[in-house]
């Protein structure tokens, strides 16, 4: 048990005497954050690439994205196991996951993770293999999108149901998270595409160009839906909410998604047949036949690139935010002496999985 003895920074809240501090469990850290991060870039890429099998038309783009994508389900897990620091007790968690499958978020985050790194695993195997048989490939691509969504989604809920931190009972922490991965996973698909001249590398690279605007805007109203959604009902809230706003990772947070929108929105306008910048747009007509794929600019191909790193960075800033910001106020929650407490917060922790 600890002491608390000053407010809250920055706010009018806390009692200046000694109290009794009631939340003295674990709390996650940056390496739930980077595994939190990387669920997502695996998560959303696999979504991304599993539609683009469906369509068929992006196979070359497809072989190096699925490589990418299963490195980056292995260091979710990885950093998963640095964390809880006792990785033996991965053999066995899957098991007591599906018995807590019913009523626990993070029982459903181990199936789901695992699934992602099992369909990540076999959708490679199949592209570099170059296996030729289209059902299977898109069996294994589907249930993989749904894998990738569930297991980029999963932690949100997660975060919601854990009713020791109000400041996570938002329900629109799954929308943010579900945004956040598509855009930081088109960021990483688009640099993947960015080396090659063949058909489905373009088409690839063109259509990712365009995902990039369209996720940085869902991204921004996403995390509007989000703080409008804060309840103030609860004191710490409030708490979570002032250091979240005036925190300097926030701030570039929003930033850098903002200049992400405005540098993928220029791109998308000169995909649109604008011209920009002094740039020839894309060829909108064709007389006979199917319009062929026009390639970015080469200006606005290497501007991109700078786009999707910001959304890299942006992507991973919003996991750690909302992850801190409630373990924030999680820790200044105090026990006062006329304060009734029916039901401690909800413990963070897993299984007894951590050491």
């Amino acid at each position: 048990m600890g002491l608390f003895t000053s407010p809250s920074p920055g706010t009018s809240f806390g009692i200046q005497a000694p109290i009794i501090q009631i939340n003295q469990y674990p709390l996650w850290g940056d390496y739930v954050a980077l595994a939190l991060y990387f669920t997502e870039i695996a998560g959303m890429l696999m979504a991304i690439i599993g539609l683009m099998e469906v369509k068929g038309k992006f196979t070359s783009f497809n072989k190096r994205a699925s490589v990418v994508t299963f490195i980056a389900a292995v260091l979710a897990l990885g950093f998963f196991d640095m964390d809880l620091g006792r990785p033996a007790a991965a053999l066995s968690s899957p098991i007591e996951a599906i018995a807590n499958f019913g009523h626990s978020w993070m029982a459903r985050g181990i199936i789901f993770v695992g699934g992602l790194l099992l369909f990540s695993f076999l959708y490679m195997a199949v592209s570099l293999l170059n296996m030729k048989n289209r059902l299977v490939r898109g069996v294994i691509a589907v249930i993989g999108v749904f894998a990738g969504i569930f297991s980029t989604t999963y932690s949100g809920f997660e975060l919601a149901a854990t009713t020791g931190v109000p400041f996570w009972n938002n329900a629109g922490i799954p929308v943010l998270y579900l945004a956040d991965g598509i855009f930081a996973a088109t960021g990483l698909a688009y640099i993947v595409a960015l080396a090659g001249k063949n058909e489905d590398v373009i088409r690839a690279r063109v259509t990712l160009s365009k995902l990039l605007f369209f996720s940085s805007v869902a991204e921004l109203a996403a995390w509007f839906l989000f703080m409008a959604s804060v309840n103030f009902i609860y004191v710490f809230d409030q708490v979570a909410y002032n250091y979240l706003i005036t925190s300097s990772s926030f701030l570039a947070d929003l930033g850098l998604t903002s200049l992400t929108l405005v540098l993928s929105g220029i791109g998308y306008l000169s995909i649109s047949g604008i011209p920009m910048m002094g740039m020839k747009g894309a060829t909108t007509s064709k007389a006979v036949g199917e319009l062929p794929v026009m390639d970015l600019p080469a200006v606005m191909k290497y501007l991109l690139v700078v786009a999707a790193i910001l959304a890299l960075v942006a992507g991973y800033l919003t996991r750690a935010d909302v992850l801190f910001a409630g373990q924030y106020a999680y820790q200044l929650a105090p026990l006062t002496p006329f304060q009734i407490v029916t039901n401690q917060p909800v413990p963070i922790g897993s299984f007894g999985w951590r050491g």
